[in-house]
């Protein structure tokens, strides 16, 4: 079949009735699917705030979705009204860093100079408690939590440890890479292992959860009909041992490849050929 080029970005969209990419390299909470692990993560997660337990932690392979269930519960927090900031964690980052990103999040302004981190925390702290007197509670999401240094861990067990009698004053959802547990559980962590009450593990989706993550995201883009064969659906499966961010991206090539040549369903032999330019 003849292969017809866009004439712009996006043109593909149209060509199978989608209002936007539903497999598009961001975090966008209209598009969070419920697995069965996805939803008790994000349940435990809102217990652990509901229940003011000091440390909650969702934990996963690399793409399975657990930035995405921080947004989710970032955006319906948000939506209470409850207090809460999202500090990303970046390779290397010091524990005056971590403090200066959890404070520019709060819009608190810093100290002139250098400040020392004991100075950084007494501002953190002063916060926490002043929300807590006027009857609220800081819920920090942190993602990407594998990245933290022994240091920067020592600082969560720190803000953690403010309370009244009533609970603890703010609540840290952790979320980060399976290795993290095994860090956790080495002795100089003890206490803070401790201090986590609900703990969640992502799982890759299996067969099933893969072909209804396709169609999911298709619906919300505005597709109703289906646009991956059964066979196509088998195919993406098995080449992306499904993991979240693969699919969607396997899925992408798939569709630009399959609107190239003008195919109304997306069959396994495209997939299988979209797999070999990942």
């Amino acid at each position: 079949m003849q292969t017809v080029p866009f004439t712009r970005v996006g043109d593909f969209l149209g060509f199978y009735g989608l209002e936007d990419n539903p497999f598009a390299d961001c975090v966008h909470p209209s598009y969070f699917f419920r697995t069965e692990k996805h939803g008790a993560a994000l349940r435990d997660m809102m217990l652990a705030v509901e229940f003011k337990t000091a440390l909650g932690l969702v934990t996963g392979p690399s793409g399975s979705g657990k930035t995405l269930i921080s947004q989710v519960l970032l955006r319906h927090l948000d939506e209470q009204g409850q207090p809460v900031i999202f500090v990303p964690v970046t390779p290397g980052l010091s524990m005056t860093g971590l403090l200066r990103e959890m404070l520019s999040e709060l819009e608190i302004a810093l100290p002139a100079g250098i400040p020392r981190v004991q100075d950084l925390l007494k501002l953190l702290n002063n916060y926490i408690v002043e929300l807590h007197e006027e009857g609220h509670r800081l819920v920090m999401l942190i993602d990407e939590c594998h990245f933290l240094s022994a240091d920067c861990l020592h600082i969560l067990r720190t803000i953690s440890n403010l309370e009244t009698p009533d609970g603890k004053l703010v609540t840290c959802l952790l979320f980060g890479e399976s290795r993290f547990v095994q860090r956790l559980k080495h002795p100089s962590f003890e206490s803070l292992l401790n201090r986590i009450f609900l703990r969640c593990q992502l799982e890759r989706l299996s067969a099933e959860d893969t072909e209804q993550y396709l169609k999911f995201r298709l619906m919300t883009a505005g597709r109703m009909g289906d646009l991956f064969t059964p066979e196509a659906c088998r195919v993406m499966h098995e080449k992306t041992e499904g993991i979240c961010r693969r699919i969607s991206k396997l899925a992408t090539l798939s569709l630009i490849l399959s609107a190239t040549h003008q195919r109304p369903m997306i069959e396994a032999a495209t997939v299988e050929e979209a797999a070999a330019r990942m």
